[in-house]
């Protein structure tokens, strides 16, 4: 699935806005391969071009075509492809090749468009010396309100992700017994994903046993590791497909061998702690809205609730968290992901659990088709 001309055009366009609305002579992308909070994203949203080798770097002017420049022979193919920029460039020395073409654009001073969480210190220095008229601009801000306004076409790919977010939850059920390792239970997981057309997963698990009020603490999940799993045994996985360029999350624990009535409890209150925020979940409302009905119940139920519960996902996993400061205004489009983190007021033991939401006009649809109650497989 990928996106129409007309998707990149209005893409391109609003990149142009900033770079008119703040009289810059050029604007600095830097993408880069981690899953990371918004800052990794401003490339790929722009160029929706994947970044899957060292960083790259899309030069946006007012008046002449975008330049993008990447590291290998190899990805110059792919980069005229599947980007809606032509002028692609090998470079080994990106900030000189950047220094150049302002150059061969005439560009020797004025404002310069940057995302100053991506520029190391070095290009920093370099670009002082080489061009000492430039005054660089922050405009990170300004491109996530952009990328925050999601598109029918982004909301499809979120669709598309969490279905397979479920599918790879499934075939997780399929496999999870005593003996089989963690990284056995993520190759399931990811598998099923991979085959439908998932560009890449991010996937955590933790095992063991839990008991409340005692030294067995279940594990919040983490890279899989070679753990195998016991009777007895509580499962946590996150599940975190990344289709399109757009990341969906569905958290979910299943009990090997026996109910854990301890962790049912707990479950229960993180479960309808999401209810409860959902009651938040609509246009008009804010982020910290939701946040506060969410901590407000599970202090009902005795437990501690402590934000974040959550993060606005898109081509960035973290864009924003879901915390009690976001004033941000819900919106039709807005996409988060919810799991509430929920201690015991002895601070012993923590879970969490949740799936991704989309705000519509009416309110919001749930976008993981996923039981909300503790499996005993």
């Amino acid at each position: 699935m990928t996106l129409t001309a007309n998707e990149k055009k209005e893409r391109h366009q609003a990149m142009q806005r900033i770079v008119t609305e703040n009289n810059l002579q050029a604007l600095l992308l830097i993408g880069d391969t981690n899953v990371g909070h918004s800052f990794y994203g401003d490339f790929r949203y722009y160029t929706n071009y994947r970044v899957n080798f060292q960083r790259q770097i899309a030069v946006v002017f007012p008046d002449s075509e975008p330049v993008l420049f990447l590291y290998s022979q190899f990805g110059l193919g792919p980069a005229r492809q599947r980007s809606f920029i032509r002028d692609c460039r090998v470079s080994s020395n990106y900030i000189a090749s950047v220094v150049q073409l302002l150059r061969e654009r005439d560009v020797s001073a004025g404002r310069f468009g940057i995302n100053s969480e991506m520029v190391p210190m070095i290009w920093y220095e370099y670009l002082r010396k080489e061009m000492p008229g430039i005054e660089l601009v922050e405009v990170h801000d300004e491109i996530m309100e952009i990328r925050l306004k999601r598109s029918k076409e982004e909301v499809e790919m979120y669709r598309k992700g969490a279905a397979l977010g479920v599918a790879g939850f499934e075939a997780a059920l399929k496999v999870i017994r005593p003996g089989i390792s963690e990284y056995e239970i993520a190759a399931e997981i990811e598998y099923v994903a991979r085959k439908q057309g998932v560009e890449e997963h991010f996937t955590l698990i933790g095992s063991g046993k839990f008991a409340l009020g005692d030294d067995n603490r279940l594990p919040l999940p983490y890279n899989p590791s070679h753990r195998r799993i016991e009777a007895g045994d509580t499962v946590v996985m996150e599940i975190t497909p990344r289709y399109g360029g757009y990341w969906t999350q569905l958290v979910r624990m299943v009990d090997v061998g026996k109910p854990n009535h301890d962790l049912a409890k707990m479950q229960t209150v993180a479960r309808d702690a999401v209810r409860a925020g959902l009651e938040q979940f609509r246009p008009g409302k804010r982020v910290m809205d939701i946040t506060a009905a969410m901590q407000s119940y599970i202090g009902t139920c005795g437990f501690i609730g402590r934000p974040p519960f959550g993060h606005i996902c898109g081509v960035d996993l973290v864009e924003e968290r879901v915390a009690l400061d976001n004033e941000r205004m819900i919106e039709p489009g807005f996409v988060a992901i919810i799991h509430p983190m929920v201690h015991t007021a002895d601070g012993k033991n923590v879970i969490f659990w949740g799936e991704t939401y989309l705000a519509i006009s009416e309110g919001y649809e749930r976008l993981h088709q996923a039981t909300d109650e503790i499996l005993t497989l």
